[in-house]
This record gives structure tokens, C-alpha cells and sequence, in this order.
């Protein structure tokens, strides 16, 4: 198996060091050895450009360079922290700092190595219940709950948005109930509809019935994906929920799912028979066999 390397370029914008620092670190203390092709330039391994991610974790956390560069060659030999353990403590590290770039490179980080799949749900999905279960503690006031928050829905907004579909590829429409503001479950639900093979649209947060149907008649979409993780879409905005059991009714070339926490305790409360109860992305597009 040919091991993965990268330039200069690519390590710089994975560890957010200059090539210039970089190179500085190399010279001065040797702890990273590139190999070297023909033409000179230099080729960095999976493992050079961890070390490198470390020493700046080091320092982020108040160590010179030449603290960090002994604490890993003090440690280097010691058993390895997990990778997953290590995102997660950094990532509720930096929100409980309220530090917004910080989480945002961390989860840049974490998508280089995982991969999307692994990003959702061993990075995106506990983190964003450690917020919650803060949240809930009062251990975390509203600044670090909505800053950390923030950066994960825009973080999924940013991989939609330049994640590759081909354009002839069916399309689903994920939106919002009315009287719904938390959008992320949707945004992870409609990237791991791109992981299989499906263009994705999403609407804003807590649309109206009205936007939902003229947005299904502009584009045809072949699913509708509707999720309600809060009270307030069940409680509030119920007779909406009614009115899209209507539109689904109207419309039976088009498969209409409802998900989200608060549907999953509330769907017995309506009669909806077009609009189908879904727990996970399976009960929607079931994963193909291999």
C-alpha cells in the first residue's frame, strides 16, 4: 500500500503554519526529516504532519517551541492518545473558551483525516451532544453554546456546499418544520443523503407551509425530508403540520419523510398517513448492499 504524502503547500493549510515556520521547525530541531524528490522540493508523511498538529496544540496551550518539541520527544514513545479522544477534548477545550477559530480548524482537521462519514458521527454528532449536556448543566453560559453551535451548522453548510454530486442525480429537498430555528439535524441528514448519491436543497429555518410548496412545484424534488427536533414545531405550528400532510397527500410521486426528537414523541399525535416517521438516514435511502 503507497503511503500518503503531502508538499509544504498542503501541510501549511492542514496545520495552519506557515511555510516558512514550518520549514524554521525542521532546520532548527530536526524533529520532522521530509524526504527530499529530485527536483528538491520536500515530501512530508501522514505521521510529520501529526507531529507538527501536536507541537501547535502545545503551544496553543501555553508551551514555547522548545517545550513542545521536548515534551514530544519526552512522550513520543508513550503510548497514543486516541485521535477521536483527542478532537473531542480539544473541541469542548476551545468552546468552552468561546474560541470560533479554533473550532472551526479543528473540525477542518478532523474532516482531512476522517473523512466525511467518520467526521458526522464520531466528531460532529458527540460534540454537539457535550454542548447540549453543558448547555443543560449550566456548566456552559449562552455565548459558548451559540458560539460552538454556530460553527458546527456552518461548518456543514460549508461541506454541502462544495460536496460533488453529479447534477443529473435525484434531489432532496430538506427543510425545517415551520415554527423549527434548530436546522443542524437537517444539515447532517442531508449530507449523508450526498454521501449517497443524492443533490441535496435545504431551505431556511422554520419556513412557511407556503415556501415548502412553491419550492416542491420549482423543483420536483424526489424526496422531502421535514424535521422538528423542538417542541414548538408540535405545539405552536401544529396545524402546519396538517397542511403539509396535505401537500404530501397532494403530491404521491414524491416520497415525504418527518424526523427530529420532536416528531419522533408526537407523530402518534397526528394522523399522518403521506407523511412517514424516519429515525435514521436508512429509513429514507437504505444503505446499499456490498
Amino acid at each position: 500500500m503507497v503511503k500518503k504524502t503531502y508538499s509544504i503547500q498542503q501541510v501549511s493549510d492542514i496545520t495552519n503554519l506557515s511555510k516558512q515556520l514550518i520549514r524554521k521547525w525542521e532546520d532548527r530541531y530536526q524533529i520532522i526529516q521530509p524526504e527530499r524528490l529530485d527536483n528538491g522540493y520536500r515530501v512530508y508523511s501522514e505521521d510529520e504532519v501529526q507531529t507538527l498538529m501536536l507541537l501547535k496544540n502545545h503551544i496553543n496551550n501555553g508551551m514555547t517551541i522548545k517545550q513542545a518539541v521536548d515534551h514530544y520527544l519526552k512522550y513520543k514513545d508513550a503510548p497514543e492518545v486516541n485521535p477521536i479522544t483527542f478532537f473531542h477534548k480539544a473541541l469542548i477545550k476551545a468552546g468552552t473558551e468561546g474560541d470560533e477559530h479554533e473550532i472551526l480548524h479543528l473540525l477542518e482537521q478532523a474532516h482531512h483525516k476522517f473523512g466525511v462519514e467518520k467526521l458526522i458521527h464520531e466528531i460532529v454528532v458527540p460534540f454537539l451532544h457535550e454542548i447540549g449536556q453543558l448547555w443543560c448543566e449550566n456548566a456552559w453560559g449562552e455565548y459558548q453554546e451559540a458560539i460552538s453551535s454556530q460553527t458546527v451548522r456552518d461548518f456543514l453548510s460549508h461541506i454541502r456546499r462544495h460536496f460533488y454530486v453529479p447534477e443529473d442525480a435525484p434531489l432532496v429537498l430538506g427543510s425545517c418544520l415551520p415554527g423549527e430555528r434548530h436546522e443542524i439535524p437537517m444539515q447532517i441528514l442531508l449530507i449523508q443523503c450526498m454521501l449517497r448519491g443524492y443533490r441535496t436543497l435545504m431551505l431556511g429555518p422554520s419556513p412557511a407551509p407556503t415556501a415548502i410548496q412553491s419550492t416542491i412545484a420549482l423543483k420536483k424534488p424526489t424526496i422531502v425530508l421535514l424535521t422538528g427536533s423542538t417542541e414548538i414545531a408540535f405545539t405552536e405550528f401544529a396545524q402546519s403540520i396538517t397542511t403539509l400532510e396535505k401537500l404530501a397527500q397532494a403530491h404521491q410521486d414524491i416520497s415525504f419523510y418527518i424526523g427530529g426528537a420532536g416528531a419522533e414523541i408526537h407523530y402518534s399525535e397526528f394522523e399522518l398517513n403521506a407523511l412517514k416517521l424516519s429515525r435514521t438516514i436508512d429509513d429514507i435511502i437504505p444503505a446499499k448492499k456490498t
